[in-house]
This record gives structure tokens, C-alpha cells and sequence, in this order.
């Protein structure tokens, strides 16, 4: 199989990546819906928020926003297994990226291209928490930074 570049064929690429990023992503899917609900039903449960009128941009606003504090939480700790999982998906859908690259260079004991690939997959951690920790003061507004 003759993998063409993304800019060539988009389109096809990501219809390529569809079936593993279904697969990645339903790993992930029930415990994130389930702290989800349970945060939701805790912040329901408060006092503020039974004696407020409950339309539907009260619980958006105010019950949604101080529930998902825990959620994004947890999706920022999942984001490194995510990326490990995609090494995964790399090696058995056969899909050219960095993890397959990883696995060559291990095989080749290459250690430049090993050092760079963990030094990509690094900053990307990085950069997902760094963006979890911007969130908290977007979500709630008792935690701002200085």
C-alpha cells in the first residue's frame, strides 16, 4: 500500500484515521461521561443551585462550568496514554506518524531520531497540561492567575 503525503489527498488521510481514532477515543469515552454525570448531579445537589431557577442557561452557565473542573482534570492526565495508545493504532493500522517512526528507530536503535521523537511527544504534553491549567480559569472564576 503507497501512502501519499497528507497535503496531496486529505481527505483520504483522515478517512484513514477515522477507524483508530474511534478506537483511541471510545477507550477513554465511559470514564470521562461517568465523571462527567457524577460531577454534574454533585453540583446539582448544592443549595445555590436548587434554589435557583433551573432554565437551561443556569445549568450551563453555573452547574456545567463548575462540574468539568475535575473532567478537564482527567482528560489532561489521559492525554499521555492517549498518545501512547496512538503508537498502538500507528503500528497495527499501519499509518505513517510518529509513533511508527519511534518503532523503527527502537528497531534501528537510531538514538537522534528516538531522542527527537520523545522530545516532540514531550512538548505536547506539556502543552496539553499547560492548556489544562489555562482552562481552570476559564471555567471557574474563583481561580484566577496572578
Amino acid at each position: 500500500m503507497k501512502h501519499t503525503p497528507f497535503a496531496q489527498d486529505p481527505l483520504r488521510n483522515l478517512a484513514q484515521m477515522a477507524i483508530p481514532a474511534l478506537i483511541l477515543g471510545s477507550a477513554f469515552s465511559a470514564v470521562v461521561m461517568r465523571l462527567t454525570r457524577t460531577m454534574m448531579l454533585e453540583v446539582m445537589r448544592r443549595d445555590c443551585m436548587r434554589t435557583a431557577v433551573a432554565p437551561c442557561t443556569t445549568i450551563i452557565r453555573h452547574a456545567l462550568r463548575n462540574s468539568l473542573i475535575p473532567v478537564v482534570t482527567l482528560v489532561g492526565l489521559l492525554a499521555p496514554v492517549l498518545v501512547g495508545g496512538a503508537v498502538i493504532m500507528e503500528q497495527i493500522f499501519v499509518i505513517p506518524g510518529i509513533g511508527l517512526l519511534l518503532l523503527e528507530a527502537v528497531s534501528q536503535r537510531d538514538y537522534p531520531i528516538i531522542t527527537g521523537a520523545f522530545l516532540v511527544v514531550g512538548v505536547g504534553v506539556v502543552a496539553i497540561n499547560l492548556l489544562v491549567d489555562v482552562s481552570y480559569g476559564l471555567l471557574d472564576p474563583k481561580v484566577r492567575y496572578r
